[in-house]
């Protein structure tokens, strides 16, 4: 009997599982309808929240490239010219000088201060005389060089040249010439006015006498006249005619000593213009030569303002050729960044955006960023870079306000902040950047 009861409550508890599997099979396989509904709107909800974040959120491309932070006016260096050895030191560091002062000496053939002292005194004779007046020329002492080294030749050029003009204008030997040719020309023009009339006057003479006598011939003819005044007429006539002619004469002769006078006169002008040409010729040359050894044996500044010492230097070092000795540091403030970006994203940078520029000598962490601005951008690639120039409308102001003080060359990071592009617009760049692969 307990043995039926059991088996009878088995059977039972086996019916009613089965009852709800099959209730359980069928709310899965006929969901409610309201759960769809409210499945879907979520869905739609999430995948629309997404897309208009992605629409409205937008942020830019960063351009990265390294920077270098200069003065407007580059430090110009100053190098040796030749191989030798270092004469004179003529600077300290750190000391101001002024454009075109010299710096030091390198040794050569020839004596410095000989060289230098015979330029000052070329720049004398270029300043008080000129090619058309060499009046002051004689007033200026030429002093005698014999250690010129290289420059030697051209300087006795030069001095052969200045002793001839020299020798020309003492006492004023070719004005007093000059002006002798000239007064003698005027004399002669003078006579020239006075053989002109006298020429007149005795052709008047000439005529009448000429009448006179063709008058006695005609009567004489006629046998009005008798021989003797004939013969007396044309003795008056021969007279007249002589006189006549010898003034002619002295006119012609009065002509060709005006054309000597004048040929002498251009002669002179000539010699004069041949001496002032040689003269400064010469002049030019030494000068230029001058230059050329200056510009070999004398270190000058390039440009007003700091003496910096690349290397510590002193008299007697041997140099090379090219071999930098000092920079010479512009005392004119101003500044501007260098930046070199790569050929990506390239095209995106325009003028006026944004410059985020880190330094790692003032690390970001603790002084902050500097900001910048695009200022141009170089046409042209170089070794597949670009240069920027970027400026600073606030100098060297952090964005945590701090100032940082100018150094020449110091280098950091730039970041330029490029056009804003929406987040959904990226997303489809990539995808079509993903497909296209």
């Amino acid at each position: 009997m307990p043995n039926q009861i059991s088996t009878s409550t088995n059977g039972q508890a086996t019916s009613q599982d089965q009852l709800r599997s099959s209730e359980v099979d069928e709310v899965l396989s006929q969901p409610p309808s309201w759960l769809i509904q409210w499945g879907i709107t979520v869905v739609f909800l999430v995948v629309g929240t997404l897309v208009a974040v992605g629409w409205f959120i937008h942020y830019p491309d960063i351009v990265t490239g390294h920077l270098r932070i200069v003065g407007d006016n580059y430090p110009k260096s100053v190098s040796s010219k030749t191989d030798g050895k270092l004469l004179k030191l003529l600077v300290k560091d750190e000391q101001l000088v002024a454009q075109g002062q010299h710096l030091a000496y390198m040794e050569s053939t020839a004596n410095i201060e000989e060289v230098l002292s015979l330029a000052k005194v070329l720049d004398s004779l270029l300043v008080n005389t000129s090619l058309q007046n060499l009046s002051k020329l004689y007033g200026i002492f030429m002093p005698f060089y014999f250690q010129l080294g290289e420059l030697q030749k051209s300087f006795q050029t030069f001095q052969e040249q200045y002793i001839r003009a020299k020798a020309l204008l003492k006492g004023s030997t070719f004005d007093q010439k000059q002006a002798a040719l000239q007064n003698d020309l005027q004399q002669l023009a003078l006579l020239e006015s006075n053989l002109n009339t006298q020429i007149i006057n005795y052709q008047n003479d000439l005529n009448l006498a000429e009448a006179d006598l063709q008058m006695n011939q005609k009567l004489h003819k006629e046998k009005v006249v008798a021989d003797v005044e004939v013969r007396r007429s044309q003795s008056v006539f021969i007279s007249k005619k002589q006189i006549f002619d010898q003034a002619q004469t002295a006119f012609n002769n009065n002509g060709m000593a005006q054309n000597q006078k004048k040929q002498e006169l251009i002669e002179l002008t000539k010699v004069r213009t041949e001496l002032q040409n040689s003269l400064f010729q010469a002049l030019t040359t030494l000068k230029s030569d001058i230059e050329a050894w200056k510009q070999r044996y004398v270190l000058s500044a390039p440009v007003q303002g700091k003496v910096s010492f690349i290397t510590p230097i002193q008299e007697g070092t041997t140099l090379k050729n090219g071999q930098e000795l000092f920079y010479i540091v512009s005392q004119k403030t101003g500044f501007h960044g260098e930046m070199i970006i790569g050929q990506y994203n390239f095209g995106k940078v325009k003028p006026r955006q944004e410059v985020i520029i880190k330094l790692p000598s003032y690390p970001f962490q603790e002084f902050g960023a500097l900001k910048g601005q695009v200022a141009s951008i170089a046409e042209l690639p170089r070794d597949s870079t670009y240069l920027i120039h970027v400026s600073f409308p606030k100098g060297l102001i952090t964005s945590s306000h701090k100032q940082i003080p100018f150094r020449n060359g110091m280098t950091a990071s730039g970041e330029i902040i490029t056009e804003d592009v929406r987040l959904i617009e990226r997303l489809f760049y990539n995808f079509k950047r993903g497909i296209s692969r």
